[in-house]
């Protein structure tokens, strides 16, 4: 299921059909994402700087979209971002992290790989120049962290499948006459010691009545996200993280 949905994103994004049915739209884009994390991850023991202690290289891949703006019901969009992190470091102290003990100076592999599927169910708020977003969206976070101590070989591995419900806001600037649109959207939620949130501001070049498509943009901006989680259960054992990811992204979309 989700090779299906990777690949019909991508695919979107790539050819390009004649869609035209009154009060409907369809809009897809691909964007190349490139963020730096920050923060701690604990495992049932101790907190493991992401910088000083594991030494994550940024995340640097393409993601995706695809939604359809639909009359009376809610807009629908599915978004696809991969966030994958590894490093090799030297901690600076005694880690536990799970099943395995790390000392001090030891040499340490970690991977932080997982995937985020976001589905938005959101509402156009008729208001000029403005164009306010309401809705909710239901983020999946499908993955794994996994650390090695590469002095004494003992590895574990987090496995990672969360759903998270989310509020969505938005905002979208734009004047008559003039081809530059400003995208503000922020998701979050907060609940018993853990909160999340995943904003983006996008600014916008749009190219309109292009033959067979209709409107089309490039665009670019700073995409924040961070994963402050308490006391997951994983397997038995407490996950908790203090996590940043934050960088730049370029993005093209075409509006049917």
């Amino acid at each position: 299921m989700k090779k299906v949905l990777i690949s019909g994103i991508l695919a979107c994004s790539t050819f390009s059909f004649a869609f035209a049915i009154p009060g409907i739209d369809l809009k897809f884009g691909v964007g190349y994402t490139m963020l730096s994390p920050s923060g701690y991850v604990n495992y049932d023991g101790d907190n493991a700087d992401i910088e000083k202690d594991l030494n994550w290289g940024d995340s640097k891949y393409v993601n995706g979209y695809i939604e359809l703006g639909l009359p009376i019901i809610p807009n629908i969009r599915v978004e696809y971002l991969p966030t994958i992190f590894e490093g090799t470091g030297t901690v600076n102290k005694n880690i536990t992290f799970g099943n395995i003990n790390i000392n001090v100076n030891d040499r340490v592999y970690s991977k932080f790989d997982v995937k985020q599927y976001d589905l938005v169910l959101y509402y156009n708020i008729p208001i000029p120049l403005i164009k306010p977003k309401l809705g909710v969206t239901a983020k999946y976070l499908d993955g794994y962290i996994y650390v090695k101590s590469l002095t004494t070989q003992r590895e574990e591995t987090v496995d990672l499948n969360l759903p998270l419900p989310l509020v969505f806001v938005g905002l979208n600037f734009g004047l008559p006459l003039i081809p530059v649109e400003v995208d503000l959207e922020g998701k979050g939620i907060t609940y018993n010691g853990s909160y999340i949130i995943d904003a983006k501001a996008t600014g916008k070049l749009v190219f309109g009545k292009i033959p067979l498509i209709g409107k089309a943009y490039i665009g670019g901006g700073y995409r924040y996200q961070r994963y402050r989680l308490k006391d997951i259960d994983i397997d038995g054992k407490k996950l908790n993280t203090d996590i940043k990811f934050a960088g730049p992204f370029a993005e093209l979309g075409i509006q049917f």
